[in-house]
């Protein structure tokens, strides 16, 4: 078993309210052309934690019923296992899952369901995801730090705007809007110094000299 593990409740998850209004569409029909409908934001963040954590996926029953297992393949999901076909959801196949298995070094639930649904030792690993976003920056960094894992640095928070920028761009704004004409006109041509013109070195101009005359 790897030592650590994504247990993942893969609706509101993996796809959301958010994918589904630009993406056109839910992964609902238990054939291939379900690829398309998947969140790559929020595969992308899956995947991350491969590479970031190393670890690997735990799929709730409860999704897989039905699914062909070629859509996991064409997802990489990295799927280690499948939770049993429990009742109770959730909470009740993670709990299925582990009774006949050690436990990881680590594991975090990536999940829609509430909070109150999940044992307490579970709410410790949970991160809760919004369906209507589905699987956020916000939630990879949580799940990392579940995970025991450092948020990698290229993960910075987004740069301050700085407050003069800010200004100025307001300004600018402002002024495009009382008189968008000033912002109409061509771009004028750059003049460039004579002397930042290229000259030739004295070889060359020589060179040229003697081919006109022989010429």
């Amino acid at each position: 078993m790897s030592e650590r593990l994504i247990m993942l409740d893969v609706p509101g998850v993996l796809y959301s309210d958010r994918s589904n209004a630009r993406l056109g569409g839910t992964p609902n029909t238990g054939t291939l052309r379900d690829v398309r409908f998947f969140d790559p934001i929020a595969l992308g963040y899956i995947r991350r934690l491969f590479g970031v954590a190393g670890a690997r996926v735990v799929v709730s029953d409860a999704w897989r019923r039905g699914t062909p297992s070629a859509i996991l393949q064409q997802l990489d999901l990295q799927v280690e296992g499948m939770t049993p076909p429990v009742a109770g959801g959730h909470s009740a196949e993670i709990t299925a899952y582990f009774a006949s298995r050690v436990m990881p070094s680590s594991y975090v639930i990536l999940s829609c369901a509430s909070p109150e649904s999940m044992t307490e030792a579970q709410r410790e690993h949970l991160v809760s995801i919004d369906p209507a976003e589905g699987l956020t920056v916000g939630n990879f960094r949580q799940a990392l730090d579940i995970l025991g894992v450092a948020c990698p640095s290229t993960l910075a928070p987004a740069p301050k705007l700085d407050a003069g920028l800010k200004a100025k761009l307001a300004q600018l704004q402002q002024l495009a809007r009382e008189k968008p004409a000033r912002f109409d006109s061509p771009a004028q041509p750059i003049a460039v110094p004579q002397a930042a013109v290229a000259v030739p070195p004295l070889a060359i101009r020589q060179h040229r000299r003697r081919t006109a005359v022989h010429a």
